[in-house]
C-alpha cells in the first residue's frame, strides 16, 4: 500500500500528495515531518509537510492559506484519525493566531515550530 501525504508551498498556493517516508509502504498517520524533499513545480521551493488530512483551500482564499502557514510554523500538522478531545484546527488567519497562543500542547502539534521565510 502507498502512504501519500500532503505538501505545500504557502508561497503558490499549491498542494500535492508526495511520499513522506523513503519505503512507500511506511509511515504514520502522526508523522511531524517528511524523510523525502519535495520541491514546488511551480517556484522549485521546498514545499511544507503538512500531513495526511490537510484539505488544501482554493488558491485564492489567502486567509485560509495564511492560516495553514501560522499552523505550520507553529509545529502543528494535519494528522491522526480525528478522535480527539482538542478542538479543531482554525481555518482563518485570525482564529489561528488565537488558536496557537492557547493550545501549546495540542495534541496535533507534533513538530518542531519553523520558518516558512527560512524553510529551504
Amino acid at each position: 500500500m502507498k502512504f501519500l501525504y500532503k505538501f505545500a508551498c504557502f508561497d503558490c498556493r499549491v498542494a500535492f500528495k508526495r511520499r513522506a517516508t523513503k519505503e512507500s509502504n511506511t509511515g504514520s498517520t502522526w508523522q511531524a515531518d517528511s524523510e523525502v524533499v519535495h520541491n514546488c513545480p511551480n517556484c522549485g521551493r521546498r514545499m511544507a509537510f503538512l500531513g495526511r488530512n490537510f484539505r488544501a483551500p482554493k488558491q485564492s482564499d489567502k486567509n485560509r492559506w495564511q492560516s495553514a502557514m501560522l499552523l505550520w510554523e507553529a509545529g502543528f500538522r494535519y494528522c491522526g484519525s480525528g478522535y480527539h478531545e482538542d478542538p479543531a484546527l482554525p481555518e482563518s488567519k485570525a482564529e489561528a493566531i488565537e488558536f496557537i497562543k492557547n493550545n501549546l500542547s495540542h495534541t496535533q502539534r507534533i513538530a518542531s515550530g519553523s520558518c516558512w521565510e527560512k524553510y529551504i
